[in-house]
């Protein structure tokens, strides 16, 4: 058995209102890296990491689903060598009760600790000041608050995992366990992680939470001029637009509503257009059973070829992978 001293200590920060499976899943992983595989294989166990469940005073906290947790210590009575920072629910609330939390990441960070953060637990990690000017991704749901709130962090909403300087980030609840296996071969090596990935079903070749994404577009702006441009977009996908023409019927030349769309939106009139089309496109591959071809006339495109490269450019996939991974209908030819 790894003596305790030389294991790498994983802390997992719990805090009142967590996502309970951000807690308990990496726990699991990471206490049984070393340990599954070989009893397995009829090997002597050597557990690769010490874990610990943490909160900020050692105290139980109570989970999102009231599910009451019982940590091994209190923050400042350990020095994990990676902090895990499981989903948060109440952003606000989170932030206003743990302000003492955050010199205690910037510390751990100065003195070389990993900082991992999981789905909302990312907007915690920003709050520190230590991903401004960095890479960093999080649930794609909260891509437009992160932006508001951060503006300094270099987001990458697409990316299921971002790593640098020491400073971890992954995507929507479930990729804790891609977050955990990335650490894993960080720490451990390749063949480690890939066992990992093996005992508990993980795909080592998931890079991408853009399949899963669902595009809106932001409202909460109050430009009522882009609004108004917004709704027209919305509501005429197939219409061929010149986007000239569409300035002057909003009383404006074309750079000074791209500026004003883009500073409202962070997209400019062509890109949000486009990603308009994408998402009625991946309804319409999820509920119907339209060809692609059919599917991009409907959408505003008679280059379906075209088309077909700015789909697999926002999803991640081809039309026929996304159709039969979501559609209730399942594989079918497009």
């Amino acid at each position: 058995m790894n003596p305790d001293s030389i294991r790498p200590h994983i802390g997992i920060l719990a805090l009142d209102g967590v996502l309970a499976g951000t807690v308990s899943g990496p726990q699991d992983i990471f206490s049984l890296s070393g340990v599954l595989w070989q009893q397995l294989h009829g090997d002597e166990p050597a557990p690769d990491f010490t874990v610990k469940v943490l909160t900020p005073d050692g105290q139980p906290v109570r989970a999102c689903n009231s599910l009451l947790l019982t940590p091994h210590a209190g923050a400042h009575e350990v020095r994990p060598d990676v902090i895990v920072l499981p989903a948060i629910m109440d952003i606000d609330a989170t932030l206003e009760r743990n302000r003492g939390v955050l010199d205690w990441l910037r510390a751990a960070h100065e003195r070389g600790c990993i900082l991992a953060a999981i789905c909302s637990g990312a907007l915690l990690l920003a709050e520190t000041g230590l991903l401004d000017s960095r890479e960093a991704t999080t649930h794609w749901a909260l891509v437009a608050e992160f932006r508001k709130r951060y503006p300094a962090v270099l987001l990458r909403p697409d990316e299921l995992i971002t790593d640098n300087d020491n400073l971890v980030c992954s995507g929507a609840y479930s990729s804790y366990l891609d977050l955990v296996v990335h650490l894993i071969e960080k720490l451990c090596g390749r063949q480690e992680a890939l066992r990992a990935s093996k005992l508990f079903l993980h795909d080592p070749g998931r890079r991408s939470q853009a399949p899963y994404s669902v595009f809106a577009g932001r409202h909460d702006h109050g430009d009522r001029q882009v609004l108004a441009i917004q709704e027209e977009l919305e509501n005429n996908l197939d219409h061929s637009f010149s986007f000239d023409e569409l300035a002057r019927s909003h009383g404006m030349g074309r750079r000074t509503m791209e500026r004003h769309f883009k500073e409202a939106t962070g997209l400019t009139p062509l890109a949000y257009l486009q990603r308009l089309r994408v998402e009625k496109a991946k309804q319409l591959l999820e509920t119907g059973t339209a060809s692609f071809d059919e599917i991009s006339y409907q959408v505003g495109y008679q280059d379906n070829s075209f088309f077909r490269k700015l789909f697999v450019k926002y999803t991640s996939l081809l039309p026929g992978e996304y159709r039969a991974r979501f559609s209730c209908r399942g594989r079918q030819q497009v």
